[in-house]
């Protein structure tokens, strides 16, 4: 089987497991999956456990002139009862007991006026109306997860917004429900490890996040593709240096997985040798533009040279001292070496996310073997 089959035999599998929110038995099946993979290839591949108190959906939904709205609740917010909060809707900001706020992908003014109503205590509830590049719920990440803050907020797609915006300018009367059970549960961190020649050299760390909302296919399939190709290169190529392989859970949870993975490893930040992040939307394949960062000069030239020798899909380098990806900007905060790229996808967050159509195959194995070389030159560097 070459690369590109097996990158498509990858992703449709990881599509096909389900919805991959932290700590769900989804999740559990994956973890063993990909923990699976990793010990065909020859990483000697562990679960590593974390806790955790998830959230499970049970009645959330916004009722407003005679219609019933469903959505999802921001993880990291308060919840309701069953019996939910009655109240006027209005736009954030006003006297309205439940205030309608929006989020758009990629940030801005909206997204920062509704952090401002979660953390003003001016509602008693809050609708959020997600606006991503497609029709559809387009869930935001908890980042302030395992802790709760502000009042229940309701996410709903983007569709439901010329409704919403009516019944506010109206100050209808509604009632929201965001009522939700929480269950002591666990996930997994997947670490594999391919020792060196010289073990007393620092290590090599290959990351990549296996969580998210919904299939995900090209927001997580692609980097779990590529993190397997890197391994099986390592190991038909040899190494000096030791190379972790971790790919961590809980990304949309506050970050939990890369949190633990260092809290382990006390200092592991700066005591490894670099750190390559395969975030999201590797070769997302309704946006071709990739972008990359890194560090230091030598990782940038690394990876621009790999991506050229194997004429990967364009991929441009961000302004030294920007980093992309969440856990790379952990690790790069922390002082640690670290190279990563992330991708285009229109489809992030979104149920549409699925196998095939949403994968560009050929761009994920031109950036798995871009990478292959870079993770080889630094396994078996010198420093």
């Amino acid at each position: 089987m070459d690369r590109k089959d097996r990158i498509a035999q990858v992703i449709s599998e990881f599509d096909a497991q389900g919805w991959h929110r932290t700590g769900t038995p989804v999740d559990h099946e994956s973890a063993r999956w990909l923990a699976d993979k990793a010990r065909e290839i020859g990483g000697a591949a562990e679960l590593e456990p974390f806790e955790l108190s998830r959230v499970d959906p049970r009645d959330c939904r916004l009722e407003v002139g005679g219609s019933r709205i469903a959505g999802l609740p921001m993880f990291d917010g308060t919840f309701t009862s069953s019996e939910g909060i009655r109240g006027r809707i209005g736009p954030t900001g006003t006297g309205a007991e439940i205030g309608l706020g929006w989020v758009m992908r990629g940030g801005g003014l909206e997204n920062r006026v509704l952090d401002n109503a979660r953390k003003s205590g001016g509602h008693q509830a809050l609708v959020a109306v997600t606006v991503g590049d497609r029709p559809g719920l387009m869930p935001m990440n908890a980042t302030a997860f395992p802790k709760s803050f502000g009042p229940p907020v309701l996410q709903v797609a983007r569709e439901t917004g010329a409704q919403l915006q009516g019944a506010a300018g109206q100050g209808l009367e509604t009632r929201l429900t965001v009522s939700v059970e929480r269950t002591e549960a666990e996930s997994f961190n997947v670490v594999a490890r391919i020792e060196g020649t010289e073990p007393g050299l620092a290590p090599l760390i290959v990351m990549t996040p296996r969580s998210g909302w919904w299939q995900c296919a090209s927001e997580r399939g692609g980097g779990i593709a590529c993190w397997l190709e890197l391994m099986r290169a390592i190991m038909e190529a040899g190494a000096r240096r030791d190379v972790i392989f971790v790919a961590t859970s809980a990304h949309e949870l506050g970050l939990m997985g890369v949190q633990d993975f260092m809290g382990r490893r006390p200092g592991i930040e700066t005591k490894a040798f670099a750190w390559l992040h395969f975030g999201a939307n590797i070769g997302g394949a309704l946006d071709p533009s990739a972008r990359f960062s890194a560090t230091d000069g030598e990782l940038e030239s690394r990876t621009t040279a790999a991506l050229e020798r194997h004429n990967a899909k364009p991929a441009e380098a961000v302004p030294r001292g920007t980093t992309v990806g969440a856990e790379s900007q952990v690790i790069a905060g922390l002082g640690g070496r670290v190279t990563a790229m992330v991708g285009g996808n229109p489809l992030f967050h979104l149920e549409s996310d699925r196998w095939p159509d949403a994968v560009d195959v050929d761009a994920v194995a031109g950036f798995a073997a871009a990478y292959s070389d870079v993770a080889i030159e630094l396994a078996q560097g010198e420093i």
